[in-house]
């Protein structure tokens, strides 16, 4: 046990190297043609449609080894939590893997949160990469064991066509196997952040689905997000639902703690207006938090549930700038990935 828990030391000492005081994270390595993706499913179960893309991952030049829980069938989880759990360990001890993609988000990662071998995982370092559900595990990951993970497309990515797009395909590609520094953000054609609160802030990036960071408040999985730059982005949730969610990150404290927030999509989430009644807007609602929160802000960022997904390194030190003017940058001046 000494030992174990020396070496788990040892490699969080690693990541001390720090930018303007701020520790670096573990980071895994860029992928190489012939090396193996682990696929797996933390959350709800997989159908044969969401893992069509198996066959995109191969044509890239990858090997892919699938979870044995992914195509299980728990409830309406992907197997039991302790199966789940289980996959998630072995793919992050087993080092021929070299990167794990999620299938789908849902629900469930949150329930096997306290199965998970954090000090393992911090010995095995490689990128996780997923959206929605899969926010649980880039909280618990970057915060029990200092790595790095991507907020990214999913297998479901590739075979939902709202999802699907060429500019979320060549970033997620690139971005596997890219060992330099992103710097300012891409954008689709098109398409351009904005500024909602002006201001600069720099800080590592965190955060993802605004339900699932709400529902790990109160708990040992919670984002402390101190310091750093909160993405935020959700689906199919009216403004009031927003506002409440808001609301609890706001008096819970994490919007006082954060340097900035970046606003990702938020699908399906306008009011429709069905029964005729006045109601907030969803711009109202961001716009309201943001302004009390006194920090810069900026939206558009192209991460969540909409057509475009960038593959976004969480832990990553970043900066933003939101002009008045309107106008905002984000840029990433650290690469995500080391080399083999």
């Amino acid at each position: 046990m000494r030992k174990l828990c020396f070496a788990f030391m040892l490699v969080m000492l690693m990541c001390q190297v720090s930018h303007a005081g701020e520790a670096m994270r573990l980071r895994g390595y860029a992928l190489k043609s012939g090396d193996c993706i682990g696929v797996l499913a933390p959350a709800s179960y997989a159908s044969s449609d969401d893992l069509g893309a198996v066959e995109l991952l191969r044509s890239q030049g990858y090997r892919v080894r699938l979870a044995p829980s992914a195509t299980a069938l728990y409830e309406h989880f992907a197997g039991t939590d302790r199966k789940r759990a289980e996959d998630i360990n072995e793919f992050f001890r087993d080092d021929s893997i070299k990167a794990i993609l999620c299938v789908r988000g849902g629900y469930g990662s949150a329930r096997v949160l306290d199965r998970l071998d954090y000090e393992m995982i911090a010995r095995h370092p490689k990128p996780l990469i997923g959206f929605s559900d899969v926010t649980a595990l880039h909280v618990a990951i970057g915060d029990k064991c200092g790595m790095s993970t991507i907020h990214g497309p999913m297998m479901v990515s590739f075979t939902t066509p709202r999802f699907d797009s060429e500019y979320t395909r060549s970033n997620f590609f690139a971005g596997l196997a890219s060992t330099e520094a992103v710097g300012e953000i891409p954008m689709p054609e098109g398409r351009n952040l904005e500024a909602v609160i002006p201001g600069h802030a720099e800080g590592i990036i965190t955060g993802g689905n605004l339900t699932v960071l709400t529902s790990l408040v109160g708990t040992p999985w919670e984002l402390d997000g101190r310091g750093s730059l909160l993405l935020l982005e959700e689906v199919g949730e009216k403004p009031y639902r927003i506002d409440r969610m808001l609301n609890q990150l706001w008096q819970s404290g994490l919007l006082r703690r954060v340097n900035g927030i970046i606003l990702g999509d938020f699908v399906g989430c306008e009011n429709d207006d069905a029964d005729g009644v006045n109601d907030f807007t969803l711009d109202d609602v961001l716009k309201h938090y943001a302004r009390i929160s006194r920090k810069p802000v900026i939206r558009g960022m192209p991460s969540g549930h909409g057509e475009y997904n960038f593959f976004l390194p969480l832990g990553i030190h970043a900066s933003m700038n939101a002009s008045e003017d309107g106008s905002a940058s984000l840029a990433i001046d650290i690469p995500a990935l080391m080399e083999q």
